[in-house]
């Protein structure tokens, strides 16, 4: 056995094993940053797949359009009430235009015969 022949050897393989450490510790750093990259995109995928407090639930916003349509008919029909009773008001008010045109237009005095010696 040569001794500088099993040094070079043992140096070669711990040249060679500082390659291999150095290619697996690069390796394992790539991952990691891949890890955290894709964790961080996980924890927003999280983030936006829950709702915000800010926005109702299901159920809530459920209640309140089922609100809404009711006081949307309760207009509906205040409305309706409301055309309905300006309706009558005009109908009436245009038979009283024509009263009183029509008593514009009479002559009470022609009416009555008067009685010239009373």
């Amino acid at each position: 056995m040569d001794p500088d022949e099993e040094y070079m050897t043992i140096a070669s393989a711990e040249e060679q094993m500082s390659i291999t450490e150095t290619a697996r510790k690069k390796d394992v750093d790539g991952a990691r940053m891949k890890l955290k990259a894709l964790a961080k995109v996980l924890e927003a995928a999280r983030v936006s797949s829950t709702r915000p407090s800010s926005v109702p639930s299901a159920e809530a916003h459920s209640n309140t359009l089922n609100k809404q349509d009711g006081n949307r008919i309760s207009l509906a029909k205040a409305i309706n009430e409301a055309e309905s009773s300006l309706a009558s008001k005009e109908a009436e008010l245009a038979r009283l235009r024509d009263e009183l045109h029509a008593l514009e237009e009479s002559d009470p005095a022609a009416e009555h015969e008067l009685d010239a010696s009373a």
